[in-house]
């Protein structure tokens, strides 16, 4: 099972339709969590299955993106799943163990092949359910800081996350989507969240440094 949570309003919606059709080519069930609101547009223009979430980051961000921990709920249900960012590119996937699994993209502007790692981030998640019991988060797909929050909580918890070397996962570049006054507001949520204190861009690269060194690259 494959989960995101697609952007009604992506500045660049081709992305997100060309990553849906690579990851039909894996034949598994497709699933975007989204707020009511979202879903009557979203169901006219992709075919998948939708799940509403108990809740959004709306009193937040003004918007009703998806916490991480919404997504965690759909795998306790299923049993497992890979959690992706709405607008990357499956090229192919590696066997899936007992360990969670943890993929940086590469990024690309005209073709996979000339595509270049994406190293300071994470936008995909395999996990099976006996991995999903974290606390609640406010971090929220389509937003930044969440990419961290999921492994340095699973860390908290005593497991060891796998990295595959290979790339398997793409994103075609485009502008941000978010803004620097969301940036800070997520770094402090993060910083509440899981203990790491500092400075905005302190708290970044201790956690970024805290998870690549436990990775277990395979």
């Amino acid at each position: 099972m494959i989960i995101t949570s697609l952007a009604p309003s992506h500045k660049n919606k081709d992305n997100q339709h060309k990553a849906i059709q690579s990851w039909r080519k894996h034949d598994t069930k497709i699933v975007s969590v989204n707020h009511i609101s979202e879903i009557e547009e979203l169901k006219n223009e992709y075919d998948v299955e939708f799940i509403e979430p108990d809740r959004t980051g709306w009193g937040i961000f003004g918007r009703h993106y998806v916490p991480a921990s919404e997504l965690l709920k759909v795998i306790r249900k299923e049993g497992s799943g890979l959690i992706i960012n709405s607008d990357i590119i499956i090229k192919d996937l590696p066997k899936f163990g007992n360990n969670p699994v943890i993929f940086n993209r590469h990024d690309f502007i005209d073709t996979m092949d000339k595509s270049i790692l994406f190293r300071s981030g994470f936008d995909a998640f395999y996990l099976r359910s006996e991995h999903c019991n974290l606390a609640e988060t406010n971090l929220c797909l389509g937003q930044c800081h969440w990419d961290y929050w999921l492994p340095i909580m699973l860390m908290q918890n005593g497991l060891s996350i796998e990295r595959p070397v290979d790339a398997h996962i793409f994103h075609k570049k485009h502008e941000l989507q978010y803004s620097m006054l969301n940036w800070e507001k997520t770094s402090t949520i993060f910083s509440q969240e899981t203990g790491i204190k500092g400075s905005n861009q302190s708290i970044s690269q201790k956690a970024f440094s805290h998870i690549t060194s436990r990775l277990i690259n395979i």
